[in-house]
C-alpha cells in the first residue's frame, strides 16, 4: 500500500481518544464511519452496475455494505439503545462527512474527464481513483482507531476490516496501472488535493471532540 499524503496526522489519535472517552460521542462516530462505508457501497452500485460488472466490483460493493453494517452494530455495542439511521443528529458532523466524499468524487471526475473522454473508461477509472484515495485515507484512520481500541480493551476491533481494505487497494492499484499510463503521478496529485479536503473535514471532527 502506498503512502497517503498526511494532513495534521498527529492530531488523529488525539481526536479519536477524545471521542471514544464519551460513549454517546463514540456511538455517533461509529455511525459516521458506517455512513461513509454505505455511501461508498451505494456509489459503486450506482456507477458500476452494467453488463460488464466484474466479480471484483461485486465483492467490493458487498464488503463496503458489510463494513457499514459492522460499524452500525458496533455503535450498539457502545450504546445498546442506539437505533438511529443516518440523520445528522445521529452522526459526527454528518454534513461535513457527506461533503468530504462529494468533493473528492468531483475532484477525481474533473481530473479524469480531461484525459479519458470515452465514457466507459472514464467511469471505471473514476471509481478506481475515488475509492483508492478514500480507502487510503480510511486506512490511516482505521489503523489509528484500532490501536486506540486495543489500548482501551474494547471488544470492537477492526483487524479483519483493515485486511479487506488492503485487499481492495491491491486490486484497484493493479487496474489503475493497467488502464492509465500516468497512474502513479495522477494518484500522487489526487492525494495532495484530498489532503486539503480531508483537513477541512477533520477540523470539524476535531471541534466536535472538544464539546
Amino acid at each position: 500500500m502506498g503512502q497517503v499524503t498526511e494532513t495534521k496526522i498527529d492530531s488523529i489519535p488525539q481526536v479519536l481518544k477524545a471521542i471514544i472517552a464519551n460513549d454517546t460521542n463514540h456511538a455517533l462516530w461509529l455511525n459516521t464511519l458506517s455512513l461513509l462505508e454505505h455511501i461508498g457501497s451505494r456509489k459503486i452500485l450506482l456507477t458500476q452496475s452494467n453488463e460488464e460488472t466484474s466479480e471484483m466490483i461485486l465483492r467490493h460493493a458487498t464488503e463496503e455494505a458489510r463494513h457499514a453494517l459492522f460499524f452500525k452494530k458496533a455503535a450498539r455495542t457502545i450504546q445498546p439503545e442506539f437505533r438511529s439511521g443516518y440523520q445528522n443528529s445521529s452522526l459526527v458532523r454528518g454534513t461535513a462527512a457527506r461533503i468530504y466524499f462529494a468533493k473528492l468524487d468531483t475532484l477525481v471526475r474533473r481530473n479524469l474527464r480531461k484525459v479519458f473522454p470515452e465514457e466507459k473508461t472514464f467511469t471505471y477509472l473514476a471509481y478506481l481513483y475515488t475509492t483508492t484515495v478514500i480507502e487510503k485515507r480510511a486506512m490511516v484512520i482505521y489503523t489509528a482507531y484500532d490501536e486506540i481500541l486495543n489500548q482501551n480493551g474494547s471488544p470492537i476491533r477492526l483487524t479483519n476490516l483493515i485486511l479487506e481494505e488492503e485487499g481492495h487497494l491491491s486490486e484497484m492499484s493493479a487496474e489503475m496501472f493497467r488502464l492509465d499510463p500516468d497512474a502513479s503521478e495522477r494518484l500522487a496529485r489526487l492525494e495532495e488535493e484530498e489532503a486539503k479536503i480531508f483537513a477541512r473535514f477533520w477540523r470539524q471532527i476535531s471541534e466536535f471532540s472538544l464539546n
